[in-house]
């Protein structure tokens, strides 16, 4: 039994305008975020349950408090005061720390993991450079595991960010001849094959919030275009009496290319398999997602109130 927890950075539930690109490209799961309800196979195997990603708090959600919650389980805007934008700083990093469901998991005689894969170059510039760390790899990290790297890309233990390794031929032209470009469909069957040595496996896909922040159609459509193939291999590949996945974002953002902020608008929280309708009914906020997780695993994770770490300062 594993739960697939796929992150979708900055992608909320709109409406059908023309500025949002899931309402001209979806083909079936992402017209809902275009406010339709598509009958398609692929979209009748999910559960779309609408979470609020404010949390309590006034303002335009953000990366580091919502994806904090998203991976802990704990009220991200809380703890600050507010919503925070970018990359965790040292309030949330603690929560992170103690919090991290790869880490409790681990600690526990779980196998968890963040399945994406890194350049050693990307690597080296979050160790000269650690506010440019991301909340993933802080969730990752404060289990103690290394992150993986493009050469476990490669023996087929991780993924790369981009999925089809378009991007990755790009920024790393050395790795062309070895890793070809991939189709997604391929990759979600592989994220599945991977997941099953694990209890947990997550995996971050940011280019949907690049694409809102552009307010590039050409780029939404882009994406797209990658992940419902890919979502499509994952549900090919896996076994919905046992496999759960988890579809889900921080905030709002390429629903609405009007606009390069994010969004106040709902994130869906897309469930599939084995506790897709036990996880439903469970989860208002982002910080239940990691909660309805833990206990349809029938784990004690020992969390504390979602509000435990509220209202501590940020330090320098």
């Amino acid at each position: 039994m594993s739960f697939y927890y796929l992150f979708i950075d900055g992608i909320g539930l709109g409406g059908k305008e023309d500025h949002n690109p899931f309402h001209v490209h979806a083909k079936h799961l992402f017209r809902h975020l275009a406010g339709e309800e598509p009958g398609d196979s692929v979209s009748s195997q999910f559960l779309c349950v609408p979470a609020d990603a404010h949390m309590g708090f006034s303002g335009l959600p953000q990366s580091a408090t919502g994806q904090t919650s998203l991976w802990t389980g704990m009220n991200g805007p809380a703890s600050m005061g507010r919503h925070m934008t970018g990359f965790p700083g040292p309030t949330l990093i603690r929560v992170i720390e103690q919090y991290s469901m790869i880490k409790l998991l681990s600690e526990n005689g779980k196998k968890a993991a963040l399945l994406n894969g890194y350049s050693k170059a990307y690597l080296d510039r979050i160790e000269r450079k650690p506010r440019l760390r991301s909340a993933s790899t802080h969730v990752h990290r404060a289990s103690g595991q290394p992150l993986f790297l493009l050469e476990d890309v490669l023996e087929g233990r991780a993924l790369y960010m981009d999925i089809t390794h378009q991007f990755l031929h790009h920024f790393y032209p050395d790795f062309a001849g070895k890793l070809p470009i991939a189709d997604p469909r391929e990759r979600g069957r592989q994220y599945v094959k991977i997941g099953r040595e694990y209890d947990l496996v997550l995996f971050e896909y940011f280019l949907t919030d690049k694409a809102g922040h552009n307010q590039s159609m050409e780029e939404a459509s882009m994406t797209i275009q990658i992940l419902e193939p890919f979502i499509e291999g994952i549900l090919e590949e896996m076994d919905p009496l046992e496999d759960t996945l988890v579809i889900s974002s921080d905030h709002g953002n390429m629903e609405d290319l009007s606009t390069k902020t994010h969004t106040n608008n709902l994130v869906p929280v897309f469930l599939s398999g084995k506790y897709a309708s036990d996880m439903a009914g469970h989860i208002k906020y982002l910080y239940d997602i990691p909660r309805a997780i833990f206990n349809c695993m029938d784990f004690d994770s020992g969390l504390p109130d979602p509000l435990a770490m509220a209202a501590q300062p940020e330090s320098a």
